[in-house]
This record gives C-alpha cells, sequence and structure tokens, in this order.
C-alpha cells in the first residue's frame, strides 16, 4: 500500500494563489458591503499617504538660474513662493501635492508648475516663470507694476528695465493693477510689444547697440494731430553719457497700417552711430527713413541744459 501526499504547488504558482485570494478577498468586501467599504479602503489609502515619508519644502533653489533674474527680481519672486514652500509634504499624499501646484499657479510669476516625485524623499519642482519685459509708471513716475510679452502684469521691482509712462486723463487713476491679469491699458500692451521687437529683433542686428530706456505710446491711433510724420510709437535710447535719445519709432506692432521693416531700423540706427558714436552729440532722430534719416538729427543744444529732456520738449522734423 503506497503512501498519497498531497500535490506539491510550485514556488510562482503559490505566490499567484495568495495574490488571487488577497484580490478576491477584496473585490468581496466591496461587492458585499457596497460604497461604504470603499469609503473605508480609500480613507485607508489616504492615511497611508500622509503618514509617507516627509519632503521638506524650504530647501528648493535653482539648478540653473535664468540670466535675466538678477537679485532684486530673485528676491521677489522667492518672497512670492515662500508661502506654499515652508512645509512638509508627505510624499505620497496626492491631494496635498496637488493644492501645492494650485498655491504655486496662484503665484502671478509663475506660468506653469509641475511636482515630480523622487524616491524616496525628495521632489523636483519645475517652474516656468514669466519674464518681466517693461516696466509701467504713471506719469509722476510712481511705480505701477512690470508686464511680461504678453502684458500681463507683475508686482513691481525696482530693476533695470525699459519704461512706459502712463498719463492720466481726467480724474481717473493712470491704471488698475491687478497682478497674474493682462494689462487693460493698450497704451501698455503697446510699449510691450514694441519692447519685445527691440529686444528680440532690432538690437541683436546693430553692432553696440544702445540700451533701450522708454517706450512712448501715448500718441496711439495719432490721438495728437501732428500730421502722419508725428510717430505714434517712440523710443528712446541710452546716450553713452547716460542721457537720453529720442527716436521716432513707428506704428504699433499689430497695426493695420504698412510698419517700417525692423531690418530697415535697424540699418538707420546702424548708420547713426556710424557718425555720432554711441549717440554723441545727439537728443533725438527718426529711424524710418533709411534716406533722409540724416535730416532728422538734432544736435545736441550747447547751452547748458538738463540732458534728461521730456518728450514734449523734443520737436520731430515733418
Amino acid at each position: 500500500m503506497s503512501d498519497r501526499s498531497d500535490p506539491v504547488l510550485p514556488a510562482a504558482t503559490g505566490r499567484w494563489v495568495v495574490r488571487i485570494v488577497v484580490v478576491t478577498a477584496a473585490m468581496a468586501t466591496i461587492w458585499w458591503c457596497g460604497p461604504r467599504a470603499v469609503d473605508v479602503l480609500a480613507a485607508r489609502f489616504d492615511e497611508t499617504a500622509r503618514q509617507s515619508p516627509l519632503v521638506a519644502l524650504d530647501q528648493v533653489g535653482f539648478r540653473a538660474r535664468p540670466d535675466w533674474l538678477d537679485t532684486p527680481l530673485l528676491l521677489a519672486v522667492s518672497g512670492s513662493l515662500s508661502p506654499w514652500l515652508s512645509s512638509d509634504v508627505p510624499i505620497l499624499d496626492d491631494a496635498t501635492i496637488r493644492r501645492l501646484r494650485e498655491g504655486l499657479l496662484s503665484v502671478p510669476w509663475v506660468e506653469d508648475a509641475g511636482v515630480e516625485r523622487l524616491f524616496p524623499d525628495r521632489f523636483r519642482l519645475r517652474l516656468e516663470l514669466r519674464r518681466p519685459v517693461l516696466a509701467v509708471r504713471d506719469a509722476d513716475g510712481g511705480a505701477l507694476c512690470l508686464v511680461d510679452r504678453q502684458a500681463r502684469m507683475l508686482p513691481f521691482v525696482d530693476t533695470p528695465l525699459p519704461v512706459t509712462f502712463l498719463h492720466r486723463e481726467g480724474g481717473e487713476p493712470s491704471m488698475v493693477v491687478e497682478p497674474g491679469q493682462l494689462a487693460p491699458d493698450q497704451r501698455v500692451r503697446a510699449a510691450v510689444a514694441i519692447a519685445v521687437e527691440w529686444r528680440d529683433e532690432l538690437a541683436p542686428a546693430v553692432a553696440e547697440c544702445p540700451a533701450l530706456l522708454e517706450v512712448d505710446a501715448t500718441n496711439l491711433g495719432e490721438r495728437w494731430v501732428r500730421g502722419p510724420s508725428y510717430p505714434e510709437v517712440r523710443v528712446k535710447l541710452r546716450r553713452r553719457d547716460g542721457a537720453g535719445v529720442i527716436f521716432a519709432y513707428d506704428r504699433p506692432v499689430d497695426s493695420p497700417l504698412p510698419r517700417v521693416p525692423v531690418g530697415t531700423k535697424a540699418a538707420v540706427l546702424g548708420n547713426i552711430l556710424g557718425k555720432h558714436p554711441g549717440l554723441d552729440g545727439l537728443v533725438a532722430g527718426d529711424l524710418r527713413f533709411s534716406r533722409r534719416w540724416e535730416e532728422y538729427l538734432q544736435p545736441r543744444p550747447t547751452g547748458r541744459r538738463d540732458p534728461h529732456e521730456p518728450w514734449q520738449n523734443v520737436i520731430v522734423p515733418r
């Protein structure tokens, strides 16, 4: 008489049996107990996530600091982000991580944000910051805001940027500033587009191009009726001695009327710099005329005068 023993399951098969039993038990619990069981299981998973390793968020730094992010801007951006980066977050807590991303996106400086887990105890934050291209001030020089290339308003920071001045009309404020929102004033949007065009297209085409100090867009739609030769947009460039030189520039970037090609304006400025290096001896000129540009140059007065002359004191020839 031979002994009959129970068949021995291979180890791999045994593990699958255990898995099947566990999964079946879980499904049976959900089937028999209904929605309440789902809530109980979700609560248990949430509790496990909350008890997962904590990640300190106060050690955030830039792996590659953008070259435009100077010290004043860095301090401003860091100060705005710090309320959302001052606690510990469980690495598996999806709800808290979601709230963290939403909080980061509420900061005006942040255009997009992503949070990536790096196990066992680190996060990688990916932030796309809005780069300011222009400062906005009221007519008296009071600070209003900075704006990015989309004309989205950012908190004002005293940093080297071209500026545009908004003149009040009647008793109305220059502009209501709401950081994170698009600038409501058409003059600001026009000035931003000119500043971006100058930075990205014109300046790279001119050797030793003077810095852009100011964009004047107060004559949009030729609000000052002085004839077609008077430009809708003027710019102020830095002279070698630090003073400003005013140039007639063009129509707005989105104007339905013809505009002077950027290459033409760059060539004119290059010719002017060839004759007047560093814009020495000039107070005004015009970048729109490829052949007659010398006729529009205004020499610096020989008498004593404030080098920072206001726009209205410069007459552009017709």
